[in-house]
């Protein structure tokens, strides 16, 4: 029979199985008010060693305020934060960077006209300095290999990078820190198929190497693809954290929501033989390679895919009178007339409504209340000799806001104050006021989360079956296949394939968008 180890022995042993290792970062019960907005009612949060974890909600959950706390951009809350299981005080952006905190915002915060070496050493404690662009150069590359950016020089200027490579470089900047948590709020809002899965593949390159990662996004299939948990916020409180393996996008929303969202797309009907509302002739703005010719029909949703910079967004801008455009016209079928919009205002005239990509600064007065937002298109609607008529500017900001579920009871606020979503949904629902004859829209939901997303692609639907002409352009892969009845793919500036109906599939559009055959690109001027 073995004998018992010596007690000493064994006691050193007992200790060390049942003692577990803390988590790396946690929060207990934050909590923070403005006034009398409790914006987070007691939120729990762990996050290990080597671990993605996704931080999900609706806009105004609470996420935006609770990332500010673990990035000591705001101290004034209660509770606790512990790193490796002690109490700290994240008193400043300094003091949370100085504990291996660091937070990569929507915003970037890059310089363009400095290189890409300034950039990620601009600012920053990081030794000696360097006065040699060349030795800042070599001491940038081991930051860009650790985010796939290797084939970059360091002494290229930020503003020759796309957008993608621009958003790595952030990260790259914050790894200068040397830090154990990113945090990443919205890292591919604005990025196109290819650009995001370049952020993918350094989320997963960074957790391979021990670093910890709190994954803020909307889009739920990067949610379930890279984090291996997933902590749920809903009105200021942590609902739950979840293993991500056992949750689907139903049960996911269910917690963000508290309710059963049912089907995030409404169901298409493919109609044949819509009438030809609007045809675009050889239009052919500054940015795009070649002219463009396409029909727009009444009753549908045509849906312009491609990357950032393919020339989908450039084709609704032109279409909108907010672009320079080189040649190009736009025919109105039941009149005949043709014309090509030279400003916001000749193309309200027109009838055509746009709503642009970046609605905090071209698609809202942010400080301008909301019944002011959704009147503003059309004034004259509301106006008699100049004056005013408030209750006239009431009723129609009323329809509006009952149309696309705003709160009416908060229209005299400022936009500024609104979520995302709503924002959004002000953003699309101002352009009822003028009646649209055609409804442009880039990029409907970015930034937008879950519930308003499937409330505006009702909308938008609802829209169609009513005998609206809408065009969207996307670099949402998901929403640009399952929302459009028509897909026009862009690839690099030029027109590539049109699909329809049966034919639109995640598969083909990316490759459309990506790696086109040649032979599809359309390149030639039409007679």
């Amino acid at each position: 029979m073995m004998s018992r180890p010596p007690g000493r022995l064994f006691k050193k042993i007992k200790i060390l199985l049942v003692i577990p290792m803390s988590a790396w970062l946690e929060l207990r019960n934050i909590k923070r008010s403005f006034g009398s907005i409790h914006a987070l009612k007691g939120v729990d949060l762990t996050v290990d060693h080597g671990e993605v974890i996704g931080l999900v909600g609706e806009n105004g959950a609470g996420k935006s305020t609770l990332m500010k706390i673990m990035s000591g951009f705001d101290s004034e809350f209660s509770g606790e934060i512990l790193v490796n299981g002690e109490e700290v005080k994240l008193s400043s952006p300094a003091k949370a960077r100085s504990l291996g905190i660091a937070i990569a915002q929507q915003e970037l915060s890059l310089i363009p006209t400095l290189s890409v070496a300034e950039n990620i050493f601009l600012g920053g404690d990081h030794g000696p300095v360097v006065a040699s662009l060349s030795k800042l150069a070599a001491l940038a590359l081991p930051n860009l290999l650790e985010v796939g950016l290797d084939y970059i020089s360091p002494t290229t200027l930020v503003s020759r990078l796309s957008v993608g490579e621009r958003h790595l470089v952030e990260v790259a900047r914050l790894i200068a820190h040397k830090p154990q948590l990113l945090i990443l709020d919205e890292p591919t809002a604005a990025l196109g198929e290819a650009d995001s899965q370049r952020i993918l593949t350094m989320v997963n390159r960074l957790r391979s190497q021990g670093k910890s990662i709190i994954y803020v996004s909307h889009r739920m299939n990067e949610v379930f693809e890279i984090t291996t948990r997933c902590t749920v916020l809903r009105d200021g409180r942590s609902e739950a954290t979840v293993p991500t393996a056992e949750l689907d996008t139903k049960k996911l929303v269910a917690l963000m929501l508290g309710r059963e969202l049912g089907d995030m797309f409404p169901e298409r009907k493919f109609k044949q033989d819509l009438d030809v509302k609007f045809s675009v002739k050889n239009l052919w703005p500054d940015r795009v390679l070649a002219p463009v010719n396409f029909n727009i029909n009444a009753g549908e949703i045509l849906g312009l895919a491609g990357q950032l910079g393919s020339g989908a967004g450039e084709i609704l801008a032109a279409m909108a009178g907010n672009t320079p455009v080189r040649q190009g016209s736009i025919v109105e079928t039941a009149t005949g007339e043709e014309f090509l919009p030279k400003s916001p205002k000749q193309a309200i005239e027109h009838g055509i409504g746009y709503c642009s990509p970046d609605r905090k600064h071209d698609g809202l007065f942010l400080g301008r209340p909301i019944i002011e937002n959704l009147t503003a298109p059309n004034i004259k609607r509301i106006s008699s000799r100049g004056i005013l008529s408030k209750i006239k500017e009431s009723a129609l900001a009323l329809e509006i806001a009952k149309a696309f579920t705003i709160d009416v009871s908060r229209l005299e606020q400022e936009a500024s104050v609104l979520s995302g979503g709503n924002q959004q949904k002000v953003a699309l629902g101002k352009w009822l006021s003028i009646n649209p004859e055609l409804i442009l829209i880039d990029e409907p939901t970015r930034g937008v989360d879950v519930g308003a997303r499937a409330e505006i692609y009702a909308k938008l639907r609802a829209l169609a079956d009513q005998g609206a002409a809408i065009v969207i352009a996307s670099t949402d892969l998901l929403e640009i296949t399952h929302l459009s009845d028509r897909v026009l793919t862009f690839y690099k500036g030029a027109l590539a394939q049109e699909l329809v109906g049966e034919e639109i599939s995640s598969d083909r559009i990316l490759h459309n968008i990506t790696n086109p055959d040649p032979s599809d690109l359309k390149l030639e001027v039409a007679s």
